[in-house]
């Protein structure tokens, strides 16, 4: 098995960031490229906002602004000297983007943390991991909120 690059999207939350040490570990063992990506989902707003002087483009780039900061301190906190780590931030929906750039970067791995929702709330709001395990073009590894660091 020969791993060059590892995808890592990351929603900046403390399960990212554990998937984000497991996969500089692994990077830093491959000497594989690692891509830190981030999507933004944008939000469609309500008729009523769009009549009150709301510009969804600027929004759209204030988000985006915001989660390439986000990114950029995601990358500065991993202290990692010898993986070679970048950070990429779009718009759009998690999990077809997250699929998309594995595929478009060629990713050998993606490395994602999961919130380990049950129940009511795995209904409700789903499971990006899950839908990513089941349609990614490459192995995915799920680093669970009881994962050691």
């Amino acid at each position: 098995m020969d791993i060059r690059t590892i995808l890592v999207p990351v929603d900046f939350s403390e399960h990212a960031e554990k998937a984000l040490t497991w996969a500089l570990a692994l990077a830093e063992q491959w000497r594989a490229r690692l891509i830190l990506f981030h999507v933004v989902s944008v939000p469609t707003p309500a008729p009523i906002v769009l009549g009150i002087h709301f510009n969804l483009t600027d929004f759209e780039a204030a988000l985006l602004e915001d989660a390439k900061a986000k990114a950029k301190e995601f990358v500065a906190r991993s202290g990692s000297k010898t993986a070679q780590l970048e950070a990429k931030v779009i718009s759009g929906q998690p999990f077809p983007e997250i699929c998309r750039v594995a595929e478009q970067e060629k990713a050998d791995l993606i490395v994602m943390g999961s919130h380990g929702r049950t129940g009511l709330s795995h209904v409700l709001l789903g499971s990006v991991a899950e839908r990513v395990v089941r349609h990614a073009s490459c192995p995915v590894l799920v680093v669970g909120k009881k994962a050691q660091e």
